[in-house]
């Protein structure tokens, strides 16, 4: 299904509009926006007693001076070598006034960690969490488990304005109230490919344009060199993720069905996610594609593999472009890179980039929480005075001042106990400004001695960002029977072909992979697509302007 072109009615919106749009392209908070606007003004805590919080703007210096502790988790999704009471850490405690009990997880695992967590009853003072996109959290909310936060964002104003007011709104329960800080994100985070432009130049490759040439050149490189892995890619979905968008679709969203553009579907529906899946497979067969892919849950070995030569295109969020040029001037100095720009799909769909949410999971506080103020006072102190500190690190550890513009060090100029393996764990949540800021990427580029591809870089940013696939359904579309059943029915019949098996499973085709849809229609599934376009009458595109969100 070409979304090019299809003639959607679109309409002007001003940068709250905009905000506010980028929020409903997921369907991150289905079911959990208030239609509620008033504010709480109770008392934060809602299942043991708590004194409740000031009016004023920031902490009293008797505050200041009163020591934080409360325990906290959360994931990471580099490599889970946080070792505690390091150097940084100590710097941070004395600075931030705080003692924390930190207990950090590998994001695989970490679930699986939070349910255990959650039967024991016992749980972190301050832990990072999907937020309420997930029923198993509004429930726990409903029964207390969390502390309201409304009064807490009103005297710290901070904190408050870390996120826009649209996603604050888009929080709250049928009540005005919020248990929830989003770590507020730049919904436009594109996937690249990129590619060895020598390896390319040297076998006379001319840059792909499209999938089919795409394809023709891993075929050439294979024949080349049966050492050299082809493709390789963090998953299907992220990692391969822009080479999905050239069949049309964005993963996690609902978009206009093929027969009727008028009816919304979700996307495993839609013949271009079966197309990419067995696009895949049969790249597999060719032994065009990494083998370990799908298989080695190592999300990194992808990263690596390229990073060291072994691979000659690399499908990874454009995030890791510093990290990967710094790697490969060291293991590969002879090297040259690119990037590939967005490809043309088999049939007709251009590709681009997949616009997601303006938050990727955030902090629920335990409403058991002997001070629940010291968590608040210590992140406002992140977001203010202690802004430079949070966000940059120690001058001379992890930063230097050049022509008074702060640039970070490279990793491999950093000492271990202020690498970003031992920071990124103590961070807590930064403000969306912060979240495409092109002056002190370029700053970045340019201290790690990559400034030569940083204009590569932004320029191919904005070539994928300029033709987004988004998800059509408004989080508060809600299915009463997708509530009730949808999980169950999801993971019974389609969750092994979704999560990689219908590229790795021989016996798993395009006509198996109509018949599970046509199971999960059955059990369930017509009455959830019934649902959600009855409750959403508008069908309209997403619309945001990444410049307009993020200026230059």
């Amino acid at each position: 299904m070409s979304i090019a072109k299809q003639k959607q009615q679109r309409t002007n919106r001003k940068l709250s509009a905009l905000l506010l749009t980028a929020v409903m392209t997921t369907g991150m908070l289905a079911g959990c926006a208030g239609k509620n606007d008033k504010e709480s003004t109770g008392s934060p805590g809602s299942a043991s007693p708590q004194q409740s919080p000031t009016s004023s703007a920031s902490a009293s210096s008797s505050e200041k001076a009163t020591l934080a502790e409360f325990s906290y988790m959360r994931p990471v999704w580099g490599p889970a070598t946080f070792a505690e009471g390091g150097a940084y850490e100590q710097q941070l405690n004395k600075a931030a006034n705080v003692k924390m009990k930190v207990q950090i997880v590998p994001v695989g695992e970490y679930d699986a960690k939070l349910n255990t967590v959650f039967a024991s009853g016992d749980l972190p003072d301050v832990f990072w969490a999907s937020g309420p996109a997930d029923y198993k959290f509004v429930d726990m909310q409903k029964q207390g488990a969390f502390l309201k936060i409304n009064d807490y964002l009103e005297k710290y104003p901070a904190i408050k304005a870390m996120a826009p007011q649209a996603l604050w709104d888009q929080l709250k329960d049928e009540n005005g109230d919020i248990f929830f800080l989003p770590n507020a994100i730049n919904p436009f985070n594109p996937m690249f490919n990129f590619y060895r432009k020598d390896l390319f130049e040297k076998l006379s490759i001319p840059e792909p344009t499209t999938i089919a040439e795409l394809e023709a050149a891993l075929e050439k490189i294979k024949t080349s060199d049966p050492k050299i892995i082809p493709l390789t890619g963090q998953d299907s979905f992220w990692g391969l993720g822009a080479l999905g968008t050239s069949f049309g679709f964005a993963k996690e969203g609902w978009m206009p069905s093929k027969e009727d553009p008028n009816k919304l579907v979700p996307y495993w529906m839609l013949d271009g996610v079966v197309d990419f899946n067995m696009w895949l497979k049969n790249l597999r067969h060719k032994g065009l594609l990494d083998s370990e892919y799908l298989v080695n849950k190592d999300w990194s070995h992808s990263k690596t593999k390229f990073e060291t030569g072994k691979a000659a295109v690399l499908g990874i969020n454009w995030a890791y472009t510093p990290e990967i040029l710094q790697n490969m001037k060291k293991s590969a100095p002879d090297a040259k890179l690119g990037i590939l720009p967005p490809l043309n799909g088999p049939n007709g769909d251009a590709g681009g980039a997949q616009l997601f949410s303006l938050y990727d999971r955030g902090i629920y506080v335990s409403s058991k929480m002997k001070d629940p103020d010291g968590f608040f006072r210590v992140l406002n102190w992140s977001l203010t005075e202690g802004s430079d500190f949070s966000r940059y690190g120690v001058e001379g550890k992890t930063y230097k001042v050049v022509d008074g513009e702060k640039v970070p060090l490279p990793q491999d100029q950093v000492e271990n106990d202020f690498k970003t393996t031992q920071i990124e764990p103590l961070q807590f949540l930064r403000p969306i400004q912060e979240k495409l800021d092109w002056t002190a990427l370029k700053s970045q580029y340019e201290g790690a001695g990559i400034g030569d591809m940083f204009e590569e870089v932004k320029s191919k940013y904005y070539a994928y960002t300029a033709n987004y696939y988004g998800n059509y359904r408004l989080p508060s579309t809600v299915s009463t029977t997708e509530q009730k059943d949808g999980a169950r029915i999801y993971t019974d019949y389609l969750q092994p072909l979704i999560d990689g098996g219908a590229t790795l499973n021989d016996k798993w085709n395009k006509p198996e992979w109509e018949a599970a849809v046509k199971k999960w229609l059955d059990a369930g599934g017509a009455k959830i697509i019934e649902e959600i376009n009855a409750n959403q009458p508008s069908k309209v595109k997403p619309e945001i302007n990444i410049k307009e969100l993020f200026p230059e």
